[in-house]
C-alpha cells in the first residue's frame, strides 16, 4: 500500500521543518527542497532523528527545471517560503535572538529603506521582496505542478489516500489579516494576491486542489525564544477581545486607524507545531479551502466559539 509522498518547499526552515517532522511521524515519504539543499539543524546545530527520514534537495522555486521531477513524484506539495520583512537580515536576527537587529529590520520595513529599496539590486535582492517571495514563488511552484503530470507512484499514493481523494493537493501558507504591529501592509497584501492566483488556477478540473492556511504569529519557546513574549501578550489581548464577543466599542469607527490597529491584537498566536499539524491534517483528510487561526486552534484542542473557525469555500 502506498503512503502519501510529500514535497515541502522550504523544508529546512522554521515552519517547513515542523511540517516535515509532522509528516514523517505519520510514516509519509517526505522530501524537502530549498536554495541550499541542506538538511535541517536546530539553532544549536543539532540534527534531530527525524531529519534522516527526509530527502533533502537543492532547488530554486523560481527555476521549475530544478524541481519539476520532485513535483511529479509528489502527491502533495506544501509551500512554506516567505518573508515577514524585506530586510534579509531579520531572519538571522530572530535565530540569534538579536532584539536590536529585529528592531532595525522593522524600522527599515516601515521606512522603505534597506536592500529591497536599492535600485541597483542583484538578482537575489530583486527576489527578496514581498511580491516575489510571498506571491511569485508560490505561483511558480503551483504552475509547475499543474504542468507536470504525476508519476505512477504519486498518482497511486493519491488514489489510495481515501475514497474522496480526486486530485493532488497544493498547500499555501498565507497569513491572518494581522500578524504584528509594525509589519508593512504589503506583507498581507502579497499573501492575498497569492491566494487569489492559487484559487484561480486550482479549478475543479485542474487535478490539484488548494489548501490555504492563515496563521498569525507562530511561536516556539526553544527554537524562537524571542517569539514567546509577544505571543504571550497577543494571547492575552486576543482572549480579551474574545471575551467581549469580538465587538469593539461603538465610538471606534470601522475601518479607521484605531480599528485596524486593534486587529493586530485580536489574532491568537499559534505554536508552530500546531500549524504544521493542521497542514498535515488537511492533506491527510483531503480537505480544501481557506483555514483560519480559530480553525487551527480548535484542531489543536482549544475551546473556540462555535460561530468562528469555519473553513471558507474554495470556489465562489
Amino acid at each position: 500500500m502506498s503512503v502519501p509522498r510529500l514535497l515541502v518547499v522550504g523544508g529546512n526552515g522554521y515552519l517547513g521543518s515542523a511540517v516535515c517532522k509532522a509528516a514523517v511521524s505519520r510514516g509519509w515519504e517526505v522530501a524537502s527542497m530549498s536554495s541550499s539543499g541542506k538538511a535541517y539543524t536546530t539553532p544549536a546545530g543539532h540534527t534531530p532523528k527525524w531529519v534522516h527520514r527526509v530527502k533533502w534537495h537543492r532547488a530554486s522555486a523560481f527555476e521549475p527545471a530544478s524541481y519539476a521531477d520532485l513535483v511529479a513524484s509528489s502527491s502533495a506539495v506544501v509551500h512554506t517560503l516567505g518573508i515577514l520583512l524585506e530586510d534579509g537580515g531579520y531572519k538571522q536576527a530572530v535565530r540569534d535572538g538579536d532584539v536590536f537587529g529585529i528592531a532595525k529590520a522593522l524600522a527599515m520595513g516601515l521606512t522603505g529603506s534597506g536592500a529591497a529599496s536599492n535600485p541597483l539590486k542583484t538578482k537575489d535582492e530583486q527576489r527578496a521582496t514581498y511580491e516575489s517571495m510571498n506571491r511569485d514563488s508560490a505561483v511558480t511552484v503551483l504552475k509547475t505542478m499543474l504542468a507536470t503530470p504525476p508519476t505512477p507512484a504519486a498518482a497511486e499514493a493519491e488514489a489510495e489516500a481515501g475514497p474522496s481523494s480526486t486530485s493532488r493537493s497544493f498547500t499555501y501558507v498565507s497569513a491572518a489579516g494581522s500578524i504584528l504591529p509594525g509589519v508593512p501592509q504589503r506583507y498581507v497584501q502579497s499573501k492575498r494576491e497569492a491566494e487569489a492566483a492559487i484559487l484561480d488556477r486550482c479549478t475543479p478540473t485542474s487535478g490539484v486542489h488548494p489548501i490555504i492556511v492563515r496563521p498569525g504569529l507562530m511561536y516556539h519557546a526553544h527554537l524562537r525564544p524571542l517569539s514567546t513574549l509577544p505571543a504571550f501578550a497577543l494571547s492575552c489581548t486576543a482572549h480579551l477581545h474574545d471575551s467581549c464577543g469580538g465587538q469593539r466599542p461603538a465610538f471606534i469607527p470601522k475601518g479607521g486607524v484605531v480599528d485596524r490597529a486593534a486587529d493586530n491584537f485580536a489574532t491568537h498566536p499559534l505554536h508552530v507545531d500546531h500549524v504544521a499539524d493542521a497542514i498535515v491534517k488537511c492533506i491527510a483528510e483531503d480537505k480544501a479551502g481557506v483555514f483560519d487561526v480559530q480553525t487551527m486552534r480548535r484542531w489543536a484542542g482549544f475551546d473556540v466559539p462555535s460561530q468562528t473557525g469555519e473553513a471558507q469555500p474554495v470556489h465562489a
